[in-house]
């Protein structure tokens, strides 16, 4: 499963390995670029379908969560 995001705040990243790890998963390629005010990020995670399926559900709410935040 890849991950590409774009961030205002590093601290997010930080939130989604440490969430990666809680679940079963791992990542395997893990890419930041900062801009001006903004990080782009690509990850690739690995683990069981069902973990992947967890971490998935959660990062959703997680990115959700971010976007209403820095509105």
């Amino acid at each position: 499963m890849q991950l590409s995001l774009v961030m205002h705040d590093w601290r997010l990243l930080e939130r989604i390995v440490g969430l990666t790890n809680r679940l079963g998963c791992a990542y395997t390629s893990l890419s930041v670029k900062p801009s001006d005010a903004y990080y782009h990020a690509t990850i690739d995670f690995v683990g069981p379908p069902d973990a992947l399926r967890r971490l998935d559900a959660q990062l959703t709410r997680l990115l959700n969560d971010e976007k209403e935040m820095c509105r």
